[in-house]
């Protein structure tokens, strides 16, 4: 497959800078709640191990970092300026350095395990990044990194979106990006990591959820811990919001809990792969 890429990468980045400079802490308060609950499955499909020096890339408020120091491995984790200033702050023991995921700043087979949790959706030239995951890998060491599944019908940010495309004026002005969804299906995961170089390559679906109290809940979890779909969300009016919110909870109907929460499903795709 062909990996997508920005085609006003300087825009895009600084898009992405400024914003999560100002949404890491609503990031940290909402969404979270469900990226957490991948961290296992991510450490375990790059084998992180004891003693291992793991590079924690688009590393947010450190998680996979934090994880991996208590199964005795180290960490660097690498991220835009501010949000290294509050992973330092959250994750002390580990190492944080400020960088560019497309230009890393480490010798070739500097790692025994690179993980990128949500982060490659981020980046204006993933292919790019993804060969230079590979260069900073040791021989035979293995790299894993989640996104958004969207082959499960239904979930919870699929919905959102289906839902701003019926509802939404969509025309507000965003540096250009590539699809947050194009490593949302296994066999676009297995067949990107191929094409890099990457061998005995894995893809995991993992099941998580999301409780909420409404669709409104929802998409104001979203406009506090996400940047280009708070861009989109916050150009709208009320009148459209309420119409999104309303298709979400229809959607969702079957999964309404007994105490009158939606059990969103929050699926994610966990690909791995080994430097030959």
């Amino acid at each position: 497959m062909e990996i997508q890429k920005s085609s006003e990468p300087s825009d895009f980045v600084r898009f992405e800078r400024e914003g999560w400079s100002a949404q890491m802490e609503g990031y940290i308060d909402t969404l979270a709640a469900v990226t957490t609950q991948t961290v296992h499955v991510t450490l375990q499909a790059a084998r992180v191990g004891a003693g291992d020096r793991l590079l924690d890339l688009c590393c947010g408020p450190a998680m996979l970092s934090a994880a991996a120091l208590r199964m005795g491995a180290s960490s660097v984790g690498l991220d835009f300026p501010d949000v290294v200033a509050m992973a330092r702050k959250l994750v002390p023991s580990a190492e944080f350095q400020e960088g560019d995921a497309t230009q890393l700043p480490f010798p070739a087979n500097s790692f025994d395990a690179v993980v990128c949790g949500y982060g490659i959706l981020h980046v204006p030239d993933p292919e790019m990044a993804l060969r230079e995951i590979l260069r900073v890998l040791r021989p035979g060491g293995r790299a894993a990194l989640s996104v958004w599944d969207n082959e499960t019908d239904p979930n919870g940010l699929g919905l959102i979106y289906k839902a701003a495309q019926r509802h939404a004026d969509l025309s507000l002005a965003l540096p250009h990006g590539p699809s947050v969804f194009q490593f949302s299906t296994q066999n676009a995961m297995r067949s990107a990591l191929s094409r890099i170089g990457f061998t005995q390559v894995e893809t995991v679906h993992f099941k998580q959820d999301w409780q909420v109290k409404s669709g409104k809940a929802f998409l104001d979890a979203l406009k506090v811990g996400t940047v280009r779909t708070r861009a989109i969300l916050a150009a709208q009016s009320s009148d459209v919001l309420a119409k999104i919110a309303a298709d979400f909870e229809l959607a969702l109907a079957d999964l309404r809990k007994v105490d009158g929460l939606f059990n969103v499903p929050m699926p994610a795709i966990v690909g791995s792969g080994a430097k030959p």
